[in-house]
């Protein structure tokens, strides 16, 4: 099944190589994305209609790791819903490579996210070992992700993305939908 694997950071090794880039001015601390992860869905290209390219809920916050749902859709596929454990190294979030943090996978008929793994269709625990083997063949080692204000959207995030300490040109955009909303479209690209 296609999955864009997404918003997560991949080396925690990687860190060491970008300490210049982690501290450059402004960067959202640890503190300051938390606050956006415990009251919001950060919706990734979020188009006019308020649709998602794909959605990341964070559910579980601890001194060393976070838990992320991430949905994301294919065109003639159910919709996916994915989760991962993230660790924590400073105010990065970092996914090992080897096993890219996968916990579970789910899917769902529709392209509606509910902010909720109830009622989604768990996949066969046998299918983890592929997803995980896909997601390191699609992924750098020494990617990172650091978040800043979106300076021309109020109330809208950045995410950047680092290979190897070197700052990539593209930004992903981030709308932040309130967890009372209770879900979001997921437009399946």
């Amino acid at each position: 099944m296609p999955f864009r694997h997404v918003g997560i950071l991949y080396s925690a090794a990687a860190l060491l190589a970008w300490p210049a880039v982690a501290q450059s001015d402004g960067f959202l601390t640890r503190d300051q994305l938390e606050t956006h992860m415990r009251e919001s869905v950060f919706c990734y290209y979020p188009s006019p209609r308020f649709s998602c390219a794909w959605a990341e809920l964070y559910t579980e916050f601890n001194d060393d790791h976070t838990v992320l749902q991430s949905a994301s859709a294919t065109w003639d596929e159910p919709m996916s819903v994915l989760e991962f454990r993230i660790e924590w190294d400073g105010d990065a979030l970092c996914i090992d490579h080897e096993t890219q943090g996968l916990l579970s996978a789910r899917e769902a008929e529709g392209y509606r996210f509910p902010f909720s793994l109830s009622g989604l269709n768990s996949r066969p625990d046998a299918e983890l070992p592929g997803l995980v083997e896909t997601f390191r063949e699609g992924s750098t080692p020494d990617a990172c992700f650091r978040y800043t204000y979106d300076p021309l959207v109020e109330g809208q995030l950045l995410q950047h993305v680092f290979y190897g300490g070197v700052e990539q040109a593209d930004r992903d955009p981030i709308a932040l939908i309130p967890l009372f909303a209770g879900g979001v479209s997921i437009n399946p690209g």
